[in-house]
């Protein structure tokens, strides 16, 4: 008779984790709690030391290595339905690995007896063709027999699933359960407002603003303006704004783990971005959070949580920032919300999960 207290297979946790980007450490690391929790062994595909450490998550560095002893591989969300066409595929280096990632993947599959579920996995809910946006080995390994039906973050992308011929349904992100998984150190405390920002570089960000911002911070003492980045300084990404220098006003907040972010964004009073993940993790620790030049899937979730309001003009100026948000409070802002959709979203979102343990319970 077996002993009931053996321990439970080893599972498999995969996303791009070479990037060291908030977004998915956090989904990467959740998921490995959670399963840590059930009682399984878990090893993750090229977690940061450090993470690794901080988590008391194993990593491993290649696909070999993650998939040759275990029967099940979640991927841990990411963005898998990003899409590339055939110049950037071969012309932008992050396209060329991301789709060398899906190549390694496939041999994986092909190499050993190992299913692969995506859970909480991201698009932009649109529906595209396959062969035009993916490269073959994108396409292969999602029409596998490997790759299991799974879960989606935005309604609209079960349609783009059924293109691989899957059967995927629709959770809220698992992201909005963060607290359940990570604990955080807020910033000390202070008279003065803060106002966060994570802006990407070039057309998403107006240097008219910017210099708005600094000529106010420096003649003037009530708030704090904090920009953050979502990638380690390790990662030579450097597509997100950061002032060269801090002042007394003027503060960087660059991503050294969830917990330190997550701190910096429940300590905020307000938080400008253009990144959902930001946003989304920031609304779930009581800040209110403004899209700035985001991209169209930031403005549909905040349209579902009656956050039009919340949408800024690409041109607004420092001057109705600051009459319009900066004016009221952090509670005043959140109300505005729909806050019965956000705490629905909220306890939905624990779906992700609970679908993670029973195909755990399935296939590990």
């Amino acid at each position: 008779m077996k002993n009931n207290m053996e321990k439970k297979p080893l599972i498999a946790i995969w996303s791009p984790l070479r990037y060291v980007n908030y977004g998915d450490d956090l989904q990467a690391i959740a998921y490995g709690i959670y399963l840590k929790e059930l009682g399984y062994s878990v090893k993750l595909f090229q977690l940061d030391k450090e993470l690794s450490d901080m988590y008391d998550l194993p990593s491993v560095d290649t696909v070999d290595e993650l998939c040759k002893d275990v029967k099940l591989c979640v991927i841990a969300g990411g963005a898998l339905l990003t899409p590339f066409n055939f110049l950037k595929r071969w012309l932008n280096k992050a396209a060329f690995d991301y789709e060398r990632d899906f190549k390694h993947l496939l041999q994986a599959s092909e190499k050993y007896p190992v299913k692969f579920c995506a859970i909480s996995m991201g698009g932009d809910g649109k529906t595209r063709s396959p062969f035009l946006y993916y490269s073959k080995s994108r396409n292969d390994f999602f029409r596998s027999d490997a790759f299991l039906d799974g879960t989606v973050r935005l309604e609209g992308d079960i349609a783009q699933m059924e293109k691989f011929g899957k059967s995927f349904v629709y959770y809220p992100d698992m992201l909005f359960r963060v607290k359940d998984y990570f604990e955080f150190e807020p910033l000390p405390q202070t008279q003065k407002l803060r106002v966060g920002f994570n802006l990407k570089k070039g057309k998403y960000l107006d240097e008219k603003l910017l210099e708005s911002i600094y000529e106010y911070a420096g003649s003037n003492d009530d708030i704090e303006f904090y920009f953050t980045t979502t990638h380690m300084e390790k990662a030579g990404l450097n597509y997100q704004y950061v002032p060269e220098k801090e002042t007394n006003n003027i503060k960087i907040a660059r991503y050294t783990s969830p917990k330190q972010l997550l701190g910096v964004l429940g300590s905020m009073d307000i938080f400008i971005s253009s990144m959902l993940h930001v946003g989304l993790t920031g609304l779930t620790l009581g800040t209110p959070v403004l899209s700035y030049r985001g991209p169209g899937k930031t403005k549909s979730f905040l349209k579902s949580i009656g956050g039009d309001w919340a949408i800024l003009d690409d041109n607004i100026s420092f001057k109705e920032l600051k009459s319009k948000f900066f004016s009221r409070s952090r509670e005043e802002l959140y109300s505005l919300y729909n806050v019965e959709a956000i705490d629905a979203m909220i306890e939905a979102s624990n779906n992700q999960f609970e679908f993670c343990r029973k195909i755990a319970q399935k296939y590990a």
